[in-house]
């Protein structure tokens, strides 16, 4: 079987589907240095136009919910027999000597491929999809849901060539640790040059981008906000519920954007004061662990977060402020203090762009990439 393509990058999800960028920045690098076939799910039947990027792409057009019930999982795990052999007859036909498989849902499909041809697999864990999905707090039935899947991650996180994390913290959940093990973070691609910085809004501008559900602090910041003067709440992402959304839309200084592609956001972001993270870890237990693209991305644009989680980082780097979960109070002067205090976000948002700078940025992690698949495709020659 003579490989074709180099790498072909899988992901359970729409490619270059907002709001996960990670893969958008894993395909623009790979694309620059090798050839590269992007295979995606369009489970929206929203096909987007990829001319513009410099790789092939192909995609499975069958419609899927995203998981917002239970129901929605039953259909979900019935559907993914069907994208699994998609995938692997796509594989067959582009015949790449690397797979990289984004997330679990790509992992089974891409590890038959590499036993039965003989190639190399990438697993790169997005999520780790149990911390991140299944509640194991609730009953037994989660518990047990919970470590099943785990364990199946953990089987092929071990007999992939590579696995790539988004932290050491991450990767230390893992009960055996993998034997060729890296970690790439969400670091951003540098977007300021071009980019207007001119403040549209009078009004103290948070920002919430992400996906819109319980769990994510939008319930403790529509009370804290609204109480405030001169402050809007900014939100834009995907809506998993649309409870939650109708009552912050009763809400006279909470504006929600939609669901904005990749220009509109990083537009919306720049002209923002704060932006916010925040994550319930009884829910998401992952998040403990994770270093969320939002604080990259706020160190990028040279503005302070608020958060709850990546406390190491933000403590380095003095770009932030970190807040319990839970505690309204805390949260509601923290915003007040970096509304009233100009000296104090322009400090906070100069260190984040300063260590952006200098440690946490894309070209730093595409390097880390590039390392990987040279060592990997070097093993054909």
């Amino acid at each position: 079987m003579v490989s074709l393509i180099d790498i072909a990058l899988v992901k359970s999800d729409s490619i270059l589907n907002l709001p996960t960028v990670r893969d958008q920045k894993i395909l623009r690098s790979l694309a620059k240095k090798y050839s590269v076939v992007a295979l995606g799910w369009d489970r929206e039947g929203a096909h987007k136009d990829l001319s513009d990027f410099q790789f092939k792409s192909s995609f499975f057009r069958f419609r899927a919910p995203y998981v917002t019930s239970r129901y929605d999982a039953i259909r979900l795990v019935v559907c993914y027999p069907v994208f699994w052999l998609w995938t692997i007859m796509n594989l067959f036909h582009y015949a790449p000597s690397c797979v990289h498989a984004c997330d679990l849902g790509t992992a089974p499909a891409c590890y038959l491929y590499k036993i039965l041809f003989r190639k190399k697999m990438v697993f790169d864990v997005f999520d780790r999809y149990a911390m991140a999905y299944i509640p194991s707090h609730r009953n037994f039935l989660f518990k047990m849901l919970y470590y099943i899947v785990n364990r199946i991650e953990e089987f092929y996180a071990t007999r992939a060539d590579v696995l790539i994390n988004v932290s050491d913290e991450l990767l230390a959940t893992y009960s055996k640790k993998p034997e060729n093990c890296r970690t790439i973070m969400n670091c951003s691609e540098d977007q300021i040059e071009g980019m207007s910085k001119v403040k549209r809004s009078k009004k103290f501008t948070v920002l919430f981008s992400g996906h819109i559900r319980t769990g994510r602090g939008l319930e403790i910041l529509s009370e804290v906000v609204g109480d405030l003067k001169d402050v809007e709440l900014v939100i834009t992402g995907r809506v998993q519920d649309k409870q939650l959304l109708d009552k912050l839309r009763g809400i006279s200084n909470i504006t929600y954007r939609g669901y904005l592609d990749e220009n509109k956001l990083l537009e919306l972001e720049s002209n923002s004061d704060v932006m916010v993270a925040l994550y319930d870890l009884k829910v998401q237990t992952q998040n403990k662990f994770v270093v969320g693209n939002k604080l990259f991305k706020s160190m990028m644009w040279g503005i302070p977060i608020i958060t709850n989680v990546a406390n190491e980082i933000v403590n380095e780097t003095n770009c932030g402020i970190i807040v319990e979960y839970d505690n309204a109070d805390k949260l509601k002067s923290t915003i007040m203090n970096l509304r009233d205090n100009a000296g104090l976000k322009k400090t906070l948002g100069q260190n984040g762009r300063k260590a952006f700078v200098q440690k946490y940025n894309w070209k730093i992690m595409e390097q880390r990439l590039y390392d990987i698949y040279d060592c990997l495709l070097g093993s054909f020659k």
